[in-house]
Parts: C-alpha cells; structure tokens; sequence
C-alpha cells in the first residue's frame, strides 16, 4: 500500500434513486467511512445531501435533453476515477444499485480484502463476481422495510456476466458506458468478491424504476414505435424480469467454477480497445447460501 494514498474510496452518480442510495451510503460508509464516499448528485436533489451526510456531494446540472446522456456520465467517472487514483490506492466506481461485497466467509472488510491484494504484481483492476438479484414475490413475499437487511429478505439471485464490472481501479482507466468494460487488458476476476446488481429487487419497485428508465430512453432516442433504432436493455427489461421472477432456485451456492473458467476463457477484445469476460447469461436463477444475509 502506498501510504502517501488513503486506503480506499467508492464513487457513484445518481438522479433521484432515494432507496437505493439510503443503502449504497449505509454499506460504504460503514466500509470505508462516509469521508472516502463521493456522490455525485445528477441535478442536485437536496434529498441526495440529506441522505448521504457526511459524504462528498457533488451537485451537476440536470440535462433535460439527455443527449449522449450515458456517454457523457462514464466519460466523467472513467476520468474521475484515474484522477483519485492519485490520492487513493484503490478507487471503486460503480452504479447506485450495486453493491461490492466480500465472503464473509473470508473477511467482513472490503478495503482490508483489497488492501491484501496491493503486492508487486499484483493486479491493477480487480472485476468481482456478479450477483443480480431478483425477487420472486411468491417465494419471498416479505417486503424489504427499514432497518433490515435487503439479503434478509432477498436471496434469490441469477447469474449475469454483463455485471462483472472491472470496477475496483489502481490505475488509469477507461470504462465503457455503463461500466460493463474497460481498456484494462488483463483480467483479475476475483474468487471472493461480489458484485451484487439490485435493479430486480422488488416487483413492485422494479415496475416504477423501469417505466421511469424508458421514459428517459425515450426522451433520449425516441420511442421504440416512432423511430428505427435497436431495443436497449432498458427497453427489455421489465420482460425479462417477470420472467425471472417466476423461476425457482436451482440450488443455493456461489461456488460456479465452470462458470467462472468460461468467463475467465473468453475474455477477449471488445469493440476497439475495450476487454470484456465471457460467460454471457445461463438460464436459471439460484439462491444465496445463509451466511450473506447480514451484508447489506
């Protein structure tokens, strides 16, 4: 560890998304202090200041037209996390619903885990495995309510390679918009860490969040009957949630070894510059052992 750096920071962006940065604040500020935790407010929603006290708020100006909106943001936060590089050993940026743990059945610190990983040839740009939860109102009808943990309730979970995120940074970087991948060409997909996407998380909250998202999308690029363009995730998603939300658990394990050698074997050159793991989506959903429930 470069002791002229502190230990460790995380970084997001955020336009309204009240719930989900009540926990993205409580997780890394518990982790690594609400000092090392930069948020950066999209049109300076005062209850963003409110919510994240302590924290380092940064207010931008909100863009009605949203043009090159997604572009222009991972532009941003690609350059910003470089810069703290210079002041942190380790800089962590990543979307307001997702969340970076460790095992704990290996450790209940993040920065100590990472801090571990900081040796002479060691990696520079660390990818956790994904986690994207999905709530299955049947199996797990209890709703997720204040002061308790979300994986107290929620445990169901498929696999999704698109959110191994290499996002856990010591050195310069760029990141593709949305975070999926960078220009890093070595991969270090970690065996202990874990990125857990929230986006499905409750039927209910899931419905309004995704009717917001395609409404921006619209905004941005025109509605899917009015114009010729591609369908975009967030175009999708409400269908392929609802048919996740339906499956029953495999098993519950997130021990994926095949998976994972797939991931790590196809990693390859994305678009020009870009590297991005294999792996792809496997059908199925499965369940989070016991011992994760109190992460978060």
């Amino acid at each position: 560890m470069d002791t002229t750096r502190a230990p460790m920071m995380a970084m997001t962006m955020v336009g309204g998304d009240h719930f989900f940065l009540a926990r993205w604040v409580e997780y890394y500020g518990r982790q690594l202090g609400r000092e090392n935790c930069y948020v950066l407010s999209h049109g300076g929603d005062p209850e963003h200041k409110k919510i994240a006290a302590g924290c380092n708020v940064i207010y931008l100006p909100f863009d009605e037209s949203r043009k090159n909106f997604n572009q222009r943001r991972w532009q941003m936060l690609s350059r910003l996390t470089t810069g703290f590089t210079n002041f942190y050993n380790w800089v962590l940026v990543g979307d307001v619903d997702e969340i970076v743990c460790v095992d704990p059945a290996v450790s209940d610190s993040l920065p100590g885990y990472v801090a571990s990983l900081t040796k002479k040839g060691g990696p520079q740009v660390i990818t956790p495995f994904a986690i994207e939860m999905v709530h299955n109102p049947k199996l797990e009808p209890d709703p997720i309510t204040d002061g308790r943990k979300i994986l107290d309730v929620r445990r169901i979970f498929r696999l999704n390679a698109n959110y191994a995120k290499p996002c856990i940074s010591a050195t310069k970087i760029d990141i593709v918009p949305g975070g999926h991948f960078a220009n890093h060409p070595r991969l270090h997909l970690d065996p202990h860490l874990y990125l857990f996407h929230l986006r499905f998380i409750d039927h209910d909250m899931t419905e309004k969040r995704l009717a917001t998202r395609r409404a921006q999308r619209e905004i941005q690029s025109g509605a899917l009957e009015e114009v010729e363009r591609e369908k975009t995730g967030w175009d999708t998603a409400w269908d392929t949630y609802k048919a996740l939300s339906k499956m029953k658990p495999k098993a519950e394990t997130v021990d994926f070894p095949e998976f994972r050698k797939e991931m790590i074997d196809g990693w390859k050159p994305k678009k020009v510059v870009y590297w991005a793991p294999g792996g792809a989506r496997p059908p199925g959903v499965y369940r989070l052992p016991e011992r994760f429930k109190a992460l978060f």
